[in-house]
């Protein structure tokens, strides 16, 4: 079985090779970046801005299967605030220039809509698995590896699922829709999950 490793800062490059790839067709960022020809390269632009800001604020990623599937989270000590969130719309407007607008905006409908009444939780921000590595259950090992750093600590889980399938799996791993769906305008919706603290679950596995 491949063992699940933390990603160091020095590997960001890796990071963002994956998330370049992997979101390439993702509804979310197909709003995003809507010309064809053009996202790779500003997936990479952006995911370049995300890597780096998550590293400098705190953020942890681990990886499975030499990069075969990566994940970037925040652990509960260091959440974004909200100097770090101006920071990277900053980061993103300088990077991608006429291309920043939508970005921006995803960027800020994320932050507006994260919960502030949440008990201390890891947030999750992106998960995703290479094309040709998806659906071989990379992801759902890495999930749960965020549940169990989580339940070291006694916090939840955070996070927002990018589509149905995305929502459905979750669902099944244990993680339950939280507020309102968050619809990007004339775009696609994300919907919001959580996953409460140990202490607050029933004694149910959800393994």
């Amino acid at each position: 079985m491949p063992t699940i490793s933390e990603v160091h800062e020095d590997q960001a490059e890796s990071l963002v090779a994956v998330y370049t790839r992997a979101f390439f067709d993702d509804p979310v960022f197909s709003w995003i970046f809507p010309e064809p020809e053009r996202r790779a390269e500003a997936n990479r632009r952006f995911f370049t801005v995300i890597v780096e800001s998550t590293f400098a604020g705190g953020g942890l990623a681990i990886q499975i299967e030499d990069f075969s599937a990566t994940s970037l989270f925040y652990p509960p000590s260091v959440l974004p605030t909200a100097q770090a969130h101006a920071d990277v719309l900053t980061q993103l407007e300088n990077k991608l220039d006429e291309q920043a607008e939508r970005a921006v905006a995803f960027m800020n409908l994320l932050y507006d809509n994260h919960p502030r009444n949440l008990p201390p939780h890891l947030y999750g921000t992106f998960l995703s698995a290479v094309p040709g590595r998806q659906g071989k259950g990379l992801g759902t090992r890495l999930k749960k590896a965020q549940f169990a750093l989580a339940d070291d600590t006694d916090a939840g889980v955070y996070g927002e699922a990018s589509c149905l399938r995305n929502l459905a799996l979750y669902e099944r791993l244990g993680q339950v829709r939280l507020g309102k769906t968050i619809t990007l305008e004339g775009g696609p919706s994300l919907y919001p999950i959580w996953r409460p603290q140990a202490s607050k679950r029933s004694g149910k596995s959800e393994d």
